[in-house]
């Protein structure tokens, strides 16, 4: 009996607690009446047994039990779910990263020397891969490597399946800004351009596109003359 009421006490002690957190007082309250629910159900269970089994256990060791017993799952149970949320058990919970993933992330960390590594073991394994190509674009435009930039665009527009139809329209501008505004290419930027007209035909983008090329091509007839 002593050690079922130093579990009860730890239990209590450490699932009210929980490392100094600060807990929504609607939400705490929700938890308290479950615990007693959970501590009630706990110690009709027990007292259904020994009764059951004849068992010679007073109602104030039941009770003792039941509520050590419940204490420690709740404790258990939210020790758990604060390590899930610290990220501690993102191990068991996260599907392994693919490479591409991988250096994608890098990407986003900064790391661009990192991510052109693991993206180009990417690329040499599976030239198509579409993650590879749109993270090495990325880099190549932020080192300022702009022809690499369409280079690597062209590949990835190139492929059909590759990108949704609202993707290979905003790569198609993106080129199209490069050529402009980086390489000063008017003629480039219009190509770009007409390749939406060619996989859109009839279409609100196709459409846009083709009013931008006549602004570029109006631009570039005032610069002439």
């Amino acid at each position: 009996m002593r050690g079922a009421c130093t579990i009860a006490l730890a239990a209590g002690f450490g699932s009210r607690f929980e490392s100094g957190k600060r807990v929504n007082p609607a939400s705490e309250l929700s938890h308290t009446l479950i615990e007693i629910l959970l501590v009630l159900v706990f110690v009709l269970a027990l007292h259904v047994l020994a009764s059951g089994f004849e068992l010679s256990i007073s109602l104030l060791e039941i009770i003792v039990w039941a509520v050590g017993g419940s204490l420690l799952v709740i404790f258990g149970s939210r020790w758990l779910v604060n390590k899930m949320s610290e990220g501690v058990l993102d191990g068991w919970t996260r599907r392994k990263q693919t490479p591409a993933e991988e250096g994608l992330a890098l990407l986003r960390k900064g790391d661009l020397d990192g991510a052109e590594l693991v993206l180009a073991r990417c690329l040499k394994r599976k030239p198509s891969d579409a993650e590879a190509l749109r993270g090495l674009a990325e880099i190549a435009f932020r080192r300022g490597n702009f022809e690499q930039f369409l280079l690597l665009i062209s590949q990835l527009l190139n492929q059909p399946d590759a990108l949704r139809p609202s993707e290979r329209v905003t790569l198609a501008h993106r080129q199209a800004d490069v050529c402009l505004e980086e390489l000063k290419d008017p003629q480039r930027a219009v190509e770009a351009l007409a390749r939406i007209e060619v996989d859109h035909p009839g279409t609100t983008d196709a459409l846009r596109a083709r009013q931008r090329i006549e602004r570029i091509l109006a631009a570039s007839t005032s610069e002439e003359l």
